[in-house]
């Protein structure tokens, strides 16, 4: 029943402590469970949306039994943020009753600041989290602001709690425009570290969206967390940790989107073909989901396998390979994106040795082209010259059963393109303080692809190839 005593929908969790079986249940209907003893969380919004609920309680269901979530026997909760963001923010309190004894029986919701309650309960079956989010009314800036904390032991008779800005890290995000246009949704993930602190990793979420290119930044509870973005693409990255008290920057959407991931490795005979996106950002490596494409691998002046692929489909092949020798691989990938995106297409070629008969990765090197001194939309000025350092990436797969051979860099060449790969112009590769690095002379408009040729010190050579990395203007 909502807190003006009327019955509402609920979905409640339920979940059985004995025999793990879990599941979803509809309120004010019958339900058939078997006999045992169960934990039970729900939300529960008011008919007239004037507020939120959340509540937990154990129920032992034998023969015919019948419990009640009523919010009129909620508490407020109320969660503020010291020093105070200040005006011109919208503010939310949310409130997630979880199990503690981190069974899946968790569940609860936001609401506005004063319309927030739970249902308190002594069992310690069951703890609290809550917290609040700062988000900034205007569409264009300001910062965000997320903080929780958990009480155990039990759910207390409501919540009167102060957060300080001294326990949250800051994540200043530069979100480029280019790879990526229009409007864009950004996620922000927590992920719970220890069975302590599983019950935040509802209330430490935060979602919004900007027009990019754009600035901004969220300042969120000490921990691990993943930073996603949802345009015309969508990319992301594992989890990062941040700690209280420092601050972080983070480009998305930097020049240039290209090949990515972990190279091929043998497994018993089969090449596996790795996790290599071909449209992967410098900093949000895994997505890229527009992309269409071809692979191909041939040996001897045959085709062993090849497949092509469309939007968001996976590469799943793991061809056998007949024997110790040469082999290539062939990769390409285009995006369909609005006029005027920039890395639409990009290709890769491996030249390496294998030996099926041994379960290890191939040699040979990524290039993550990375131009400096670009704007907010991924432009060089006109006339310019672009420094453009190459990443020379050779990810492990990290499973310890597959060998990671040693391999070092002997040779790299590069060139560049004004006309779309009609013409390409040579450029000498200089290496200093570690780091690869050619020059661009870049035309008075238009865009400018880039290609490298890495060569190790066993043979093995890769060619790394994206048009319109990045634009003139």
């Amino acid at each position: 029943m909502d807190r003006a005593g009327k019955p509402v929908y609920a979905q409640v969790a339920v979940y059985n402590t004995k025999t793990n079986d879990f599941r979803f249940i509809d309120s004010n209907k019958a339900t058939s469970l078997p006999a045992g003893s169960y934990e039970l969380v729900t939300s529960i919004r008011d008919a007239q949306d004037e507020g939120a609920t959340v509540g937990g309680h154990n129920v032992t269901v034998s023969g015919t039994t019948k419990t009640t979530f009523d919010a009129r026997q909620g508490r407020a909760v109320k969660v503020s943020l010291s020093p105070n963001p200040g005006s011109g923010y919208d503010q939310t309190v949310s409130a997630y009753v979880c199990a503690s004894d981190n069974g899946p029986a968790n569940m609860g919701t936001s609401a506005p600041a004063g319309e927030m309650y739970v249902i308190p309960s002594s069992s310690k079956a069951y703890e609290l989290s809550y917290g609040t989010t700062y988000q900034p009314r205007s569409a264009t800036g300001g910062d965000f602001w997320v903080a929780s904390a958990t009480h155990t032991g039990g759910v207390p008779s409501g919540v009167s709690a102060t957060l300080k800005q001294s326990g949250l890290a800051a994540l200043k995000v530069s979100a480029r425009s280019g790879p990526d246009s229009g409007q864009a949704r950004f996620m922000f993930d927590y992920q719970a570290t220890t069975s302590t602190d599983s019950c935040s990793m509802s209330t430490n979420s935060l979602q919004f969206q900007r027009e990019l290119p754009n600035s901004f930044t969220a300042h969120l509870p000490a921990g691990q967390w993943q930073v996603g973005q949802d345009a015309n693409d969508f990319i992301f990255d594992g989890f990062h940790s941040y700690a209280a008290g420092t601050t972080t920057s983070l480009t998305l959407g930097h020049a240039v989107w290209g090949p990515g991931g972990r190279l091929p490795y043998t497994w018993y005979k089969q090449l596996y073909l790795g996790s290599i996106n071909m449209f992967a950002d410098p900093a949000l490596s895994a997505g890229g989901t527009l992309a269409s494409g071809s692979v191909r691998l041939t040996h001897a002046g045959k085709t062993l396998y090849s497949q092509s692929y469309g939007r968001g489909q996976e590469i799943d092949g793991q061809p056998v390979l007949p024997g110790a020798g040469w082999y290539t691989l062939y990769e390409n990938g285009r995006r369909s994106l609005p006029s005027g995106s920039l890395s639409t297409t990009a290709s890769l070629s491996l030249t390496f040795y294998a030996d099926p008969g041994k379960n290890q990765q191939i040699r040979d090197y990524i290039t993550r082209f990375w131009p400096y001194a670009l704007n907010s939309r991924n432009q060089a000025a006109p006339g310019s010259t672009t420094t453009v350092a190459l990443g020379m990436q050779r990810t492990g797969t990290g499973d310890g059963t597959i060998q990671q051979l040693s391999d070092s860099v002997k040779s790299v060449r590069a060139w560049y393109t004004t006309d779309n790969g009609t013409t390409w112009h040579a450029t000498a590769a200089k290496l200093s303080g570690g780091r690869w690095t050619i020059a661009v002379h870049n035309p008075s408009s238009g865009r400018v692809g880039l290609r490298s040729t890495v060569t190790d010190t066993h043979g093995d050579s890769s060619t790394t190839t994206v048009y319109n990395a990045y634009a003139v203007s």
